[in-house]
């Protein structure tokens, strides 16, 4: 049975053999985000929950149907290269260790390509985050290490699954992208029921595809951007199926990853091979983990909303990296219709959210939010 080691960054020494941080699971530019993860996260909060509820109110009064969340989605502020620099030097400064860095977007492989021109990124794998549906949910599992020459041929094969799922095209991808010993590929947050079909439901759902293809996977994801006790659910899960478990921050914003993995090899292929091969895994938590989830989400939403002078003109603004699904089809920029931060309404939320950026009203909301689950009650 593979062994998982947890550990603290703040509070314990770190094993001296392991000399390399390896950061899975983060996200970039070439990501295309669902906003329907706000309503959950926000719920609860002081004046955001407000906020969010009047606007879906007068979008309903507007239009005469709910808000379809699905409809919008936007990409996150960093690019692939600037993506890379905050993982690497989050670990080169707060681990004291080489850094290894996976970028894995969804169902997109272009960041790891992206990182090809740049003699400071050599080595760095070309990843993804497959969606692989599963009757009328999904689930996402990470790709990790695919050969530059077969990556796009791969990212093809994958997309005409997803559109045409069935079992055995399902086995036969997860069979074709295993055949590489140096590719990783990792169930990532499996206990989250991302579809919202309740957790019975999903329970049985990954039951099922663990029964199926749980062979087939090299190792299950302990979540930075998922709460505690379901991370401690997963580890036991781990265990009661003998698949290692590894970590994956899930980084969208400028907060580099929360949970990093240990290693003593120092290039992907070597470390994907240990995994597969069964060796033991060292899981370490970083310090932010321990802030209450829902102020690190608010976070997210403020470097969501926030204007970045640095990158190119037409993703400056936060309305330059918001896309909908028009009536007609067409896909739009909301800067395409919108002056500045849009209506009086929405100017007053993203003026809002980026009060999250005082260090007073973090700590104001970080009482407010204190039935969170830390790592210091374990």
């Amino acid at each position: 049975m593979t062994q998982s080691h947890l550990y603290h960054a703040s509070r314990q020494t770190l094993p001296d053999h392991l000399t390399t941080g390896v950061s899975l699971h983060s996200h970039t530019s070439r990501s295309r985000e669902t906003m329907s993860f706000i309503p959950r996260y926000v719920s609860n909060i002081p004046f955001v929950t407000s906020q969010i509820n009047h606007l879906q109110a007068k979008y309903l009064e507007h239009h005469g149907t709910p808000f379809n969340y699905s409809n919008v989605w936007w990409t996150p502020p960093l690019e692939p290269k600037a993506a890379f620099d905050l993982e690497r030097n989050h670990i080169e400064r707060a681990l004291n260790r080489k850094a290894l860095v996976s970028l894995s977007d969804h169902d997109c492989v272009d960041a790891g390509y992206a990182l090809k021109i740049f003699e400071e990124c050599a080595g760095s794998p070309i990843s993804t985050e497959w969606t692989v549906p599963l009757g009328q949910s999904f689930l996402h599992v990470g790709i990790h290490n695919i050969q530059p020459a077969r990556a796009r041929m791969l990212h093809t094969a994958m997309a005409e699954v997803t559109a045409n799922p069935s079992y055995q095209t399902i086995y036969e991808m997860f069979d074709e992208l295993g055949r590489d010993p140096h590719t990783l590929i990792v169930l990532n947050h499996p206990l989250w029921d991302e579809a919202r079909f309740g957790a019975d439901v999903h329970l049985q759902m990954l039951t099922s595809f663990l029964d199926q293809h749980g062979h087939q996977i090299h190792a299950l994801e302990l979540n930075g951007l998922r709460p505690l006790d379901e991370n401690l659910q997963i580890a036991r899960l781990s265990s009661e199926r003998t698949i290692p478990l590894v970590s994956g921050g899930d980084r969208h914003g400028c907060e580099p990853n929360a949970i990093l993995n240990l290693t003593a090899t120092n290039c992907f292929n070597d470390f994907a091979a240990e995994i597969r091969d069964g060796a033991p895994t060292h899981n370490v938590f970083m310090s932010q983990y321990e802030e209450p989830l829902r102020l690190r989400v608010l976070q997210l939403m403020s470097d969501v909303l926030r204007t970045y002078d640095n990158l190119d003109f037409n993703r400056r603004r936060w309305s330059d990296r918001i896309f909908y699904l028009c009536e007609d089809e067409t896909i739009r920029r909301l800067s395409d219709v919108w002056n500045g931060n849009g209506p009086n309404l929405i100017g007053i939320f993203v003026s809002s959210m980026r009060l999250v950026e005082s260090r007073r009203v973090r700590a104001v909301l970080r009482l407010a939010l204190v039935d969170q689950l830390h790592l210091s009650r374990k």
